[in-house]
């Protein structure tokens, strides 16, 4: 759970009930006096005015008058969209004021080591959970005699000059990620390009870059993959990352980096 995401949704969701409550203010501006009772007559309906201290029932407003009995309908919704919208925008501004998505993951942070041996915490902080994250030991594929030789700025090893630019990019943002790390899909092992840890919500991510995409046997391949990913519940766009080039159209920073952005990694 992206705790951050959903404060801001909070703000916004008050940002926008202070436009509505700004619309329906301007809207009841004009309104006329009193209210209107509507009520069902053969396939369409009556009006029946109220006044200040009219009766229930009202007085019956002629044909001529159904330009008035609509603003007087406009304006009960107004009215009530008003009030709800005011109830609802006091209510998130003393949450707001009130939550902190931190409290908890504090308390850990603050306990001394000593005492930390002993604890099982409920939350840990951002940090921790990367460092932890970070902490995972596992075997990564191995290179053949016959992979160039490809380094990334922190002298890991990858197989392609795009993979360095995408490990170097990750890196530069902060953002976590282990390469090729085995990942049991059904009866099957596979060694994603990157896994990558979204520090937000703490959901893991698998970035495969598909680098030869004008190669026919590499595409049923890539394809066969993408069908195993799919058939265990991980769908492009929500936890698969996909970024591809052919050698008339490499794959840039410009790509990589929105790439980031656009899964807020």
């Amino acid at each position: 759970m992206d705790k951050k995401m959903i404060i801001k949704d909070l703000v916004d969701e008050k940002e926008k009930l202070s436009v509505i409550i700004h619309e329906t203010e301007r809207r009841l501006v004009d309104a006329p006096e009193g209210s209107v009772r509507v009520a069902a007559h053969g396939k369409g309906c009556q009006f029946y005015f109220r006044g200040e201290g009219s009766d229930k029932n009202g007085v019956y407003m002629r044909v001529s008058e159904k330009e008035r009995a609509t603003d007087l309908v406009r304006k009960a919704y107004n009215v009530q969209v008003k009030e709800a919208a005011e109830r609802q925008y006091k209510n998130l501004e003393r949450f707001l004021k009130s939550y902190d998505p931190d409290a908890l993951r504090k308390i850990y942070s603050s306990t001394s080591e000593l005492r930390r041996q002993y604890i099982d915490p409920f939350e840990i902080s951002d940090e921790e959970y990367v460092r932890q994250w970070q902490s995972f030991a596992y075997v990564a594929k191995e290179f053949d005699d016959k992979t160039p030789e490809h380094y990334t700025s922190k002298g890991e090893r990858v197989r392609s000059k795009s993979e360095v630019m995408i490990a170097d990019a990750l890196r530069n943002a902060g953002v976590p990620y282990r390469y090729e790390c085995p990942l049991t899909l059904g009866s099957k092992i596979i060694h994603p390009d990157f896994t990558i840890l979204r520090r937000g919500d703490r959901e893991t991510l698998y970035w495969e870059h598909l680098g030869r995409m004008d190669k026919e046997d590499y595409v049923y391949k890539a394809l066969s993959r993408l069908r195993l990913y799919e058939e265990q519940g991980y769908y492009q766009g929500i936890h698969l990352i996909l970024t591809m080039e052919t050698a008339d159209l490499p794959i840039n920073l410009a790509i990589i980096h929105r790439t980031i952005k656009a899964y807020n990694l």
